[in-house]
């Protein structure tokens, strides 16, 4: 006996799916996530936010965030050197200091673009470099690349351009470090740190602005400079406090990029997070229900 089957009942759902896109073994998506999404798949994240938090509100904690804060520093003071490179200009010294500041020297042609490029590249480059890591944070090779990347660059300015003991000592060592951990930690602790890399990059890409709307003048390894913010309100004539909030906008919108864009390989198994399924085993599953089905009916 042979039964009618409701074709229809039988047809797969049909689910809202988010914009994605692929690029070759990385799935790129775009998306407000749901608290479900960031509990699930942000683990790693959510880990790093609650212990800047924790250790914000230490008695050590800042020693312990130290590192991070040079970190951001030298990404500072790198893209203002790379800004002067881009326009015909050279790095004549990269130094970092104990207090956390830091100084690029650079000798740039002259004219208004010039000294505004290489002016706003430092909190810029900064925002941004915090953003691209944020989209890398779910990977498991893009996280181990970017550690030993990161450290990889750390020595090149130490030979090149980072001229005063302190600085080449601190970014020589840390330099090796983050080399050895991105060759040699197991995924899951890469990818921590590279976690907490980008969380802080992003945090101070934002608070260190908030010094620009009440300084605009410092000292910096015993030189007084004008704040950057100064150095464009000189050239455009644009009050500085509108450069400085700029800036700051633009470090939000790169964290909330970095959050809501997201780049992550098929099979995503760090830190606890999903592995995906193609969607052509899904469509295959689901004819050998249907085929399954139409035999049980026939019988």
């Amino acid at each position: 006996m042979i039964r009618k089957v409701d074709n229809e009942a039988l047809e797969p759902p049909i689910t809202k799916q988010n914009p994605c896109r692929k690029c070759f073994n990385y799935r790129f998506s775009y998306r407000i996530p749901t608290l479900r999404d960031v509990l699930e798949r942000d683990r790693r994240l959510l880990r790093a936010i609650l212990a800047i938090v924790i250790l914000l509100n230490a008695p050590i904690g800042r020693y312990i965030l130290y590192p991070f804060v040079i970190f951001s520093t030298w990404i500072h003071e790198l893209f203002h050197g790379l800004a002067a490179l881009s326009v015909d200009g050279k790095i004549k010294w990269l130094n970092i200091y104990p207090d956390g500041s830091g100084l690029a020297y650079t000798a740039i042609p002259d004219g208004t673009f010039q000294r505004a490029w290489v002016a706003a590249a430092g909190y810029q480059g900064t925002a941004a470099v915090g953003g691209i890591m944020l989209m890398f944070r779910r990977t498991n090779n893009g996280v181990r690349a970017g550690v030993c990347g990161i450290g990889l660059a750390m020595l090149f300015t130490c030979i090149m351009f980072v001229r005063n003991a302190f600085g080449l000592a601190v970014l020589l060592l840390m330099g090796v470090l983050m080399s050895f951990a991105g060759f040699y930690l197991s995924p899951f602790w890469v990818g921590e740190l590279y976690a907490l890399l980008a969380a802080t990059t992003c945090l101070n890409a934002i608070t260190s602005i908030r010094v620009l709307f009440f300084v605009t003048e410092s000292s910096v390894g015993g030189v007084n400079q004008s704040s950057d913010a100064m150095t464009m309100q000189d050239v455009t004539k644009i009050p500085y406090q509108v450069w400085a909030l700029t800036w700051m906008v633009f470090a939000f919108w790169m964290t909330a990029m970095g959050v809501f864009i997201v780049l992550e390989t098929k099979e995503n198994t760090a830190g606890g997070e999903v592995s995906y399924s193609s969607g052509n085993n899904l469509v295959g599953s689901f004819q050998e229900d249907h085929l399954l089905a139409t035999e049980m009916t026939r019988n």
